[in-house]
């Protein structure tokens, strides 16, 4: 069952939400048509992060901006932390300096209690411990094994819900 991370965060000196989500996703070398492969060892983390400029809604109190950086996952809060931190840490470093509060963490796989300590009570899950809700009932895993390593994203010119894991096709 899959858990959801709602990370609210006051950043400095970034032009838009896409640097801090950017930094943080790690994801720069994929494209579409050329997603990074999972590695063959280690956490199989997939990971999908987005972001909600809430600067009008709720003003940053220290930063320049308020952020909201969503996520779903399948492990326990902490593992999960830990897991994708310690296999990409450059991203999470990159991103600490323009936090507010993450500033004296870096590196950051150096600091990971307080690095989990500090998502844990900026989430508004609070690490998996409030109600979050799911439509769907596989995990990542179970939909990376039956997708097989062949697996391409679709151009778009299908049926709406054509191909996808679960659906019959």
């Amino acid at each position: 069952m899959a858990s959801g991370l709602s990370l609210i965060i006051e950043v400095r000196g970034i032009p838009d939400i896409n640097t801090v989500a950017g930094l943080v996703g790690g994801a720069a070398a994929a494209t579409p048509g050329n997603p990074l492969p999972l590695p063959p060892t280690g956490p199989q983390i997939l990971h999908y992060v987005w972001g909600v400029d809430l600067t009008a809604l709720i003003p940053p109190k220290v930063g320049d901006a308020t952020l909201l950086l969503s996520t779903v996952y399948d492990e326990a809060f902490e593992p999960y932390i830990r897991d994708l931190v310690l296999a990409n840490p450059k991203p999470f470093n990159d991103a600490a300096g323009l936090i507010v509060g993450l500033e004296d963490l870096t590196p950051v796989q150096n600091n990971l209690p307080a690095f989990i300590d500090f998502v844990r009570k900026n989430d508004l899950t609070h690490g998996g411990t409030t109600p979050f809700s799911e439509a769907y009932t596989w995990s990542v895993s179970q939909i990376v094994g039956a997708l097989g390593s062949g697996w391409q994203p679709s151009d778009g010119g299908g049926q709406a819900g054509e191909g996808a894991v679960g659906d019959g096709s």
